[in-house]
């Protein structure tokens, strides 16, 4: 007795698909990829950073700096400052609008990590915060 066309063709068709759909799941990971990095809190503020490129590069690569306050509504009063090492000088991170983001590049040096310092400063009030990073390309 001779099988349908229909049954070869779903034995067939059902390895397949999943060998494709295995080999489309792994050329599309990125392993490259890092894990987020914590955030950190000050006050009543959620402090979080981004880096572009991720991971951050030895060299220079943009901060992103991501600050909310209570029920994640953007905090823009801030003066928000950057630095990756204690002999280099702040440099004022540039204000996104008034969503609560701040961003700059900057040189983060040539080791294989760094440890971002990010400057908060609230009228008189201020807080450094250390954000470790392993940099890629080093």
């Amino acid at each position: 007795m001779t099988c349908p066309i229909s049954i070869r063709f779903s034995r067939w068709l059902l390895p397949a698909f999943l060998g494709l759909l295995t080999a489309n799941l792994v050329a599309c990971s990125d392993e490259a990829k890092q894990a987020p990095i914590a955030a950190q809190h000050w006050n009543d503020i959620d402090v979080r950073i981004e880096t572009h490129p991720n991971p951050p590069q030895a060299g220079m690569s943009e901060i992103v700096v991501i600050v909310t306050g209570p029920r994640g509504r953007p905090v823009q009063d801030l003066l928000v400052s950057l630095r990756a090492a204690k002999d280099v000088p702040w440099v004022q991170a540039i204000q996104d609008g008034l969503i609560g983001v701040y961003r700059r590049a900057i040189d983060l040096g040539d080791n294989d990590a760094t440890e971002l310092q990010v400057r908060l400063q609230r009228g008189t009030d201020e807080q450094v915060l250390f954000f470790p990073l392993k940099l890629a390309g080093s």
